[in-house]
C-alpha cells in the first residue's frame, strides 16, 4: 500500500513528496528528493513501532547543507576519490575537487549536486509494494561520460512472521562507457531515531580484512586483516567496545568510518549476509544484505544537528551508525579491485536489503 504526502517546496519551487510503503506491520517513508529514505518504523520485542531512521521534518534540512547526507542515495560515485580524477579507458574525467586539506580529492560526486541532492521521478508498482525513482544525468555531467538513467527502488516486504524487509534495487543504463558506484547514506539506530547514542547496540560484519585510510581518509589501496584490532566484527562486539582504543586508523576518523571487505564477493550474485546490528534494550535486529563488494562502517563521528530534525529531535556524534555498501573506494585507481562499469549493454545492477527482525 502507497501513500502520498506533500514534502515541502526545493530550493527552486519545486514539490517535493513523501511516499510510505506499508505492510502489516511496518511502515517505510521514501521522498523523490534524493531517493532519500526518510523513515522505517518496525516494532520491538512488545509491539511497540519507532522510527529507527535518523533524519530531518522535511525537504529543507535535506535540500540544505545536510553535511551528513540523511538517507540519500550517493552517486554517480560514492566516498572519497584521490585526487578527484577518474581514469577511464585512458582519458582522466575530472570530479569536483570538494574534500582534503586543499579540496583535491572527491567526497560522493558533489555533495552540492549530487543524485541525493535532486528531484527524481517516481511511480509506484502496486503488485509488488515497490517504488521506483529515476533520474537522469547528461554526458559529462558530475564529470563523467554518458547521457545516464538512474534508478532506486524500495520495496517493502514481510517475507515471514516477525520480518520486514526493505529491499532497494540501484541501476543505471548509459550510451557510453562510464563507472557506477551508488549507495545508500541511511543511518540507523534501532533504539528509535531520537534515543541518542548508538554505541551500546551489538554489531556483526563479515569481513576478514578491511581498507586503512590515509591522513585525508582516502583508502591507502590496500586491504589489512581484522585480526586483533579494532576493526574484528566477526563475533557480536558493541559499537563502543573499541572505537575509542589508541589505533591510529580510528584517530584519522574520529572513530569508525571504513570499507569492510565483505566475504563472498561474485558479480551478478544474489545478495549475501553483511552486517547484523542488535539493540539489546528495545529488542530490534537488523540484518543487511548486499551484492557489492564492500561496505562501509560509518559510527556517525561528525553527526551534529539541531534544527529542522524529525520530532525535535537533535543528533550529535555517534548517534547513528550507517552501513554503506560499495565497491571499494578510489577503485578508479586500483585496477586489481573489481571496476564498477557500466556501458551499454552492460547496466549497473546492484542490491541491499534490510531485514529487520526482533530478538
Amino acid at each position: 500500500m502507497l501513500e502520498v504526502t506533500s514534502f515541502g517546496s526545493t530550493p527552486d519551487g519545486a514539490e517535493a513528496h513523501a511516499y510510505t510503503l506499508s505492510t502489516a506491520h511496518a511502515r517505510a517513508t521514501v521522498s523523490d528528493f534524493g531517493a532519500t529514505l526518510l523513515g522505517m518504523e518496525v516494532p520491538d520485542r512488545d509491539g511497540t513501532f519507532a522510527d529507527v531512521i535518523l533524519g530531518f521534518a522535511d525537504v529543507k534540512g535535506y535540500a540544505g547543507v545536510n553535511g551528513s547526507c540523511y538517507g540519500g542515495v550517493i552517486g554517480p560515485m560514492a566516498n572519497r576519490t584521490d585526487r578527484a580524477e577518474v581514469p577511464i579507458d585512458g582519458t582522466i574525467y575530472h570530479l569536483l575537487g570538494n574534500d582534503g586539506a586543499n579540496k583535491e580529492n572527491n567526497l560522493h560526486s558533489d555533495l552540492a549536486h549530487g543524485l541525493h541532492k535532486r528531484l527524481w521521478d517516481a511511480s509506484y508498482d502496486e503488485p509488488t509494494n515497490t517504488l521506483v525513482l529515476s533520474c537522469s544525468l547528461s554526458d559529462g555531467e558530475l564529470g563523467l561520460p554518458g547521457n545516464r538513467t538512474f534508478t532506486a527502488s524500495y520495496t517493502l516486504a514481510e517475507p515471514e512472521g516477525g520480518v520486514a524487509e526493505l529491499t532497494l534495487r540501484f541501476g543505471c543504463t548509459t550510451d557510453a562507457r562510464t563507472v557506477v558506484n551508488m549507495t545508500s547514506h541511511t543511518y540507523v539506530n534501532l533504539a528509535g531515531h531520537a534515543a541518542g547514542s548508538v554505541l551500546g547496540q551489538t554489531a556483526v560484519i563479515d569481513a576478514d580484512t578491511y581498507l586503512p585510510l590515509r591522513e585525508d581518509s582516502v583508502s591507502e589501496g590496500f586491504a589489512e586483516a581484522v585480526d586483533d584490532t579494532p576493526f574484528d566484527f566477526r563475533t557480536p562486539k558493541a559499537l563502543d567496545t573499541d572505537i575509542d582504543a589508541d589505533f591510529e586508523q580510528l584517530r584519522r576518523a574520529r572513530g569508525y568510518d571504513h570499507c569492510f571487505c565483505v566475504r563472498g564477493y561474485e558479480p551478478g550474485a544474489e545478495p549475501r549476509h553483511a552486517m547484523r546490528l542488535e539493540d539489546p534494550e528495545s529488542g530490534r535486529a537488523l540484518d543487511i544484505l548486499i551484492t557489492m563488494p564492500g561496505a562501509h562502517l560509518y559510527t556517525g563521528n561528525w553527526c551534529d544537528d539541531a534544527e529542522g530534525v524529525k520530532d525535535g529531535a537533535s543528533y550529535h556524534p555517534r548517534d547513528g551508525v550507517a552501513f554503506e555498501p560499495e565497491f571499494y573506494p578510489d577503485f578508479p585507481h586500483h585496477a586489481e579491485w573489481d571496476q564498477p562499469v557500466c556501458e551499454p549493454g552492460r547496466p549497473y545492477d546492484q542490491t541491499i536489503v534490510y531485514r529487520f527482525s526482533t530478538i
